[in-house]
């Protein structure tokens, strides 16, 4: 899997954990929120080359 591909997906599961946030009951919205951005953020390292996989 490519760079870009990786970093696609990563940034999918990241929009889903913080659009989730209000919809779900196991962790607190801002918790939730705040775990989605860190993911969105490690998506555009990886997209940068920054860290690779």
């Amino acid at each position: 899997m490519n760079q870009n591909m990786s970093s696609l997906l990563i940034g999918i599961v990241g929009a889903a954990v913080t659009l989730s946030a209000y919809s779900q009951t196991f962790v607190s919205p801002t918790q939730c929120v705040t775990v989605g951005l860190l993911v969105l953020m490690f998506g555009l390292l990886v997209r940068e080359g920054l860290i690779s996989l």
